[in-house]
């Protein structure tokens, strides 16, 4: 019976804990229930009430040592405070500075990265550099450069005649052009007027050369490096995207599109336009060039289109954009253009046999009679699209012939036994 009640004072002594001190003073018990008990009587057994001092003992201990339950609110929770919200801080401008230090070494790694911008070379440079100009030229007459080597990089030298009454390139202008970089633009290494001429040196990377000479070869016509129907349009669409760029990102106009002014690069057959900036300085193209716009007499993004729509039907039939045939019957010469051979095919669905032989009939005939569409579009006497158009068409026949390139390919993961079981 003692036992049991023994057991009971020591709940009711214990349960619920009493709350935690203030200021270090314990709290008063809760007086008995009963009205005018004796003090002996409600007070537990001995062992009880140590059990019970001991555990509220413990637990004033553990309260007055944790800052989150003091209320006081005295030096020493004022000084933790301070310390956390320092070390706070400390991390914040900590972590500042490292992110301002990475984007300071971004900022300079992107700067280092960026190509160098063209200088104005001294005449005597480039005739060191040539020969006195007496090495040969590569490629046509009108549209021939020189190769050579500029402070340690190879370069494409062209000369340019200088446009009458306009100011001749100087730094300001050459940073200008400078400015705009793509993957097909030739990058400019700097330039050089001379008297009624400008030199334009452009970067040359190793096996490059232009469209007109891997179109055609004089000392092997039946051979081109542009032998499949995927690297045709390749080289279309970087010069339908170059165009693009200059066009409606840089604001300008090339001027003289031309397969003599398209640098196509190895590995990859990828192609890149020259020329960009010069016409705002050099002359315009002869009027009588195949690629010359009919009526237009100054460069202009129209111009522009009419030369790339020729450029094109001449990268599909790999025939030149005008040549000149003997008629028998009237005994003369008669110019012929890549654009009414292109119409007549079309007209009389014969695309197939007027694309070029040298491809082997191994082309997609609907991609090449979209492309002849694209390139008598843009070559039309009047309402013709803009690049962004061109550019979308072509890339749009471009990625199908990959895809019909990829349905050609042999099987390589499989293979054949031939010995007996």
């Amino acid at each position: 019976m003692l036992r049991s009640r023994t057991v009971a004072a020591r709940s009711r002594r214990t349960w619920p804990p009493p709350p935690p001190s203030w200021g270090g003073a314990m709290c008063k018990p809760r007086p008995g229930s009963g009205s005018g008990a004796d003090a002996s009587t409600s007070q537990p057994a001995p062992s009880s009430r140590r059990s019970s001092s001991t555990s509220t003992a413990k637990r004033a201990a553990a309260s007055s040592s944790s800052p989150s339950t003091s209320c006081s609110g005295g030096p020493s929770g004022a000084a933790s405070a301070s310390a956390t919200a320092s070390a706070q801080h400390r991390a914040t401008s900590s972590s500042s500075a490292s992110s301002a230090s990475s984007s300071r070494a971004s900022l300079a790694a992107a700067r280092a990265s960026l190509p160098d911008p063209p200088v104005l070379y001294p005449f005597q440079e480039l005739a060191a550099a040539t020969n006195n100009f007496l090495a040969k030229r590569v490629g046509a007459s009108a549209a021939a450069y020189w190769r050579c080597s500029l402070r340690g990089r190879d370069a494409a030298l062209f000369q340019l005649p200088l446009r009458p009454g306009a100011a001749a390139p100087d730094a300001a202008a050459l940073v200008r052009i400078g400015r705009y970089h793509h993957t097909s633009l030739a990058r400019l290494l700097g330039a050089c007027p001379a008297g009624a001429h400008v030199y334009l040196a452009y970067e040359l990377p190793p096996g490059a050369a232009t469209l007109a000479a891997c179109l055609r070869s004089p000392r092997s016509p039946s051979f081109t490096a542009l032998r499949t129907w995927v690297s045709r349009v390749q080289v279309a669409a970087d010069v339908a995207q170059g165009l693009e760029y200059v066009h409606h990102h840089a604001g300008a106009v090339h001027g003289r599109v031309s397969p003599s002014a398209v640098l196509v690069t190895d590995p990859g057959l990828r192609a890149r336009l020259t020329h960009f900036g010069a016409a705002g300085f050099a002359a315009d193209a002869d009027a009588d060039s195949p690629y010359a716009a009919p009526g237009s007499s100054e460069p202009s993004r129209e111009a522009d289109v009419y030369a790339f729509g020729v450029l094109l039907l001449e990268l599909l039939s790999g025939e030149e954009a005008a040549r000149y045939r003997f008629d028998r019957g009237t005994k003369e010469f008669l110019r012929v253009s890549v654009l009414d051979t292109a119409a007549a095919a079309l007209a009389e669905g014969a695309v197939r046999n007027w694309v070029d032989r040298r491809l082997g009939d191994s082309f997609p005939v609907a991609a090449a009679e979209r492309l002849v569409e694209v390139g008598l579009r843009c070559a039309a006497a009047e309402d013709r699209p803009d690049m962004t158009w061109a550019a979308g068409k072509v890339s749009k026949v471009y990625l199908e012939s990959r895809a019909w390139e990829q349905k050609l390919r042999l099987p390589t993961e499989f293979s054949v036994s031939v010995a007996p079981r």
